[in-house]
């Protein structure tokens, strides 16, 4: 029978287990790393991986460097330059302050930390295994840290069996060191991985280009800039137009005081703004800054860092919605979609307003009004003009009735008392979803060589993503070429 005394663990266990909370994967430790870098003063941070960081996770920078006789120190369990007092919590205006880092990272990994301050002549050298300090030498560096991860979880089978595979850990890293280049436009981030590098944000480059490269131009073409301030905080970012909106809420990215968090609170507030503007099942897409007093948040709730509880979350939420609804007033940010008609009908009809655009009509029609949501009604009299329908060769409609299509997203069809409206961009995914489920892989599909190639701009998750799945794309009748580091280019299609 298992002793079920109580017992004292020994400082190993302590520390893996401490360990567990603060890595959890590859991109924890890059996270970890990249605050200390950028509150020890960096200006420039370049972070190198292999392996999606399960080989080498390398993180440098031009900050202030550590003290030699405080290296040592520094990888000891809960020490920390950021706090020296319990009422410091209540104030912390620091990313990292726990000194929880470099003691559980060293615990899991082989570390090696080469810095330099500003008042030392030479750097030195540290090398860890399983915590404990192996190796201390000097070295030569200019002012700053480097510091190299190698191994991860190398001495905790179970935990690297449990890593997602390569493609997964990159794309997290990825999002990691994008949300820090949204956070930081002071700071010129790089980030590579086998001397390819997979992100880059020079120093100075604005918010709104370092959006486009997070989140993609398909995105931030389509986001105003927002701005309020009240009792002490100010809310600043940028939120999507109602037109455009995502499937999930990964397009949602929130800071408080230059923190990323996820916040239920932020996003609740946010989809509020939206409710009647989105079709159920989407998201708007928003990058939030909220910049409020530390004594009115609380940061030190989450094992790491990624949750903050607010004093008065109703306050911030209606900060937030009032924000958002206050941008879709600008007639530059939210207008009508604009009436599309064929000539002969625009000549013929009274001004339309709504954004209803019929494009065709059957040959003979009856006498009807229906009322739409925005008011519209639709009289046999606009109809006169209008082209025939044309001849549908499947039978997704019935062969009589009125067809029409309202807003070039949804087709209408009218028949005797009833009448159905169909989302014709779903409908077609649906059928290139049948086509594709159908696709027997194991014969070549036939493809068609585009006469002018199509390029394609991805963002830096969604290349990793691309290269990972080219072959699948080209067993459907695709071809696809890398085009350099986040585009691609389409040659042929089935």
């Amino acid at each position: 029978m298992k002793d079920s005394r109580i017992k004292i663990l020994s400082d190993e266990v302590i520390c893996k287990i401490a360990a567990g909370e603060v890595v959890e994967r590859p991109a924890s430790v890059v996270k970890e790393l990249v605050e200390n870098s950028i509150d020890a003063g960096s200006c420039s941070i370049e972070i190198d991986i292999e392996l999606a960081g399960k080989s080498l996770i390398r993180v440098a920078d031009n900050g202030e460097g550590i003290l030699s006789e405080d290296v040592k120190i520094a990888c000891l369990h809960h020490a920390t330059s950021k706090i020296s007092e319990i009422n410091d919590l209540g104030r912390i205006n620091t990313l990292g302050f726990r000194g929880e880092a470099l003691s559980s990272i060293s615990s899991v990994s082989q570390m090696d930390i080469i810095t330099c301050s500003k008042s030392s002549e030479s750097g030195v050298s540290v090398y860890l295994e399983r915590g404990e300090v192996l190796k201390l030498r000097p070295v030569a560096r200019i002012q700053g840290t480097t510091i190299e991860v190698r191994n991860l979880f190398y001495n905790v089978p179970a935990r690297r069996k449990f890593l997602k595979k390569e493609s997964s850990e990159l794309s997290e890293i990825v999002n990691v060191v994008g949300r820090f280049i949204l956070a930081y436009p002071n700071i010129e981030f790089k980030l590579k991985q086998v001397n390819r590098t997979l992100l880059h944000a020079p120093k100075g480059m604005n918010l709104k280009d370092r959006i486009k490269l997070v989140l993609g131009g398909d995105i931030s073409d389509h986001m105003q800039e927002i701005s309020d301030t009240d009792n002490d905080c100010k809310l600043t970012g940028f939120v999507s137009k109602p037109s455009t909106s995502r499937k999930d809420r990964r397009g949602q990215i929130f800071f408080v005081n230059g923190r990323f968090v996820k916040s239920k609170t932020l996003s609740d507030a946010v989809y509020a703004a939206y409710y009647s503007l989105l079709e159920k099942g989407r998201y708007p897409a928003a990058v939030l800054f909220l910049n409020v007093s530390s004594e009115k948040i609380d940061v030190n709730v989450h094992p790491a860092k990624l949750e903050v509880k607010f004093e008065d979350e109703n306050f911030l939420k209606n900060l937030v919605r009032t924000a958002i609804k206050g941008s879709f007033n600008r007639q530059e940010f939210y207008k009508p979609v604009p009436a599309v008609f064929n000539k002969g009908y625009e000549e013929t009809s009274e001004t339309n307003e709504s954004g209803f655009n019929p494009e065709c009509a059957p040959e003979t029609q009856t006498e009807f009004s229906y009322k739409l949501r925005n008011g519209l009604s639709v009289h046999k009299s606009r109809w006169d003009k209008l082209s025939p329908v044309t001849a549908w060769e499947e039978p997704i409609f019935s062969r009589t009735g009125d067809i029409f299509q309202v807003g070039k997203g949804y087709i209408v069809q009218v028949k005797d008392d009833s009448m159905k409206i169909f989302d014709q961009h779903a409908a077609h995914e649906r059928v290139l979803f049948e086509f594709f489920t159908k696709v027997d892989t194991t014969r070549p599909v036939e493809s068609q060589k585009l006469l002018f190639p199509v390029r394609l701009d991805v963002t830096a998750e969604e290349a990793v993503v691309m290269e990972k799945v080219m072959p699948n794309f080209s067993s459907l009748g695709f071809s696809l070429e890398n085009f350099g580091e986040k585009s691609f280019i389409v040659q042929a299609v089935p």
